[in-house]
């Protein structure tokens, strides 16, 4: 109850103060004012209007100069040997000897790459399928469908088979060193013309 009269008596003093004793001690306005009233009254009816006095002594962000026909369209199109703008066609695509995909030049085929990555993934499942955690104290084979008849039993003696339920992919050679592709089991006389992609 007390902090309340405290409360309500303070507000109290604070309107008081700011009804009646602040107008007695206002401030005189500044000097300033009276002089521009002066000044306006000095002009004369009769002078022509200038706009040059109004604006006298500032600088707008404004162009002083048109802009050359050369200048714009190097802004709009660029320049050939800096930077071009222009939609030009493609010189630097490819077609892949093995699938017929285009891909850029000096670059891997993202078709040959996506199949490897998918093969790839899946000899790793497999592998870590028949591995387990234990570690890794011996050389893995990949073995495919109907291969580990073809090594002999000194190879596959002090190795770790991994048999894979499928039959090996043309492109995935058994010695990694050896060109792949689908010229491979073909004769020395005997070539393929692959087509590219999406041609009718």
């Amino acid at each position: 109850m007390a902090r309340y009269l405290l409360k309500s008596l303070s507000d109290a003093l604070v309107h008081f103060e700011y009804v009646y004793l602040a107008p007695l001690f206002r401030r005189p306005p500044p000097q300033w004012i009276p002089v521009m009233v002066q000044s306006s009254q000095l002009v004369k009816k009769d002078t022509p209007f200038n706009i040059n006095e109004i604006f006298d002594g500032y600088l707008w962000g404004v162009p002083t100069c048109r802009r050359s026909a050369e200048k714009r369209m190097m802004r709009k199109y660029g320049a050939a040997n800096w930077h071009n703008k222009l939609i030009l066609p493609r010189k630097d695509l490819k077609v892949c000897g093995s699938c017929g995909h285009y891909h850029e030049e000096n670059r891997l085929c993202s078709n040959c790459y996506s199949k490897v990555k998918e093969e790839t993934s899946a000899l790793q499942e497999k592998m870590i399928k028949e591995q387990g955690l234990s570690p890794i104290d011996k050389e893995i084979a990949i073995v495919y469908q109907g291969e580990k008849q073809q090594y002999g039993d000194d190879f596959l003696k002090g190795v770790k088979v991994v048999e894979v339920e499928k039959p090996r992919p043309k492109w995935f050679s058994k010695n990694l060193l050896q060109k792949s592709g689908p010229t491979v089991e073909l004769g020395n006389n005997e070539t393929t013309a692959i087509k590219p992609h999406d041609l009718g």
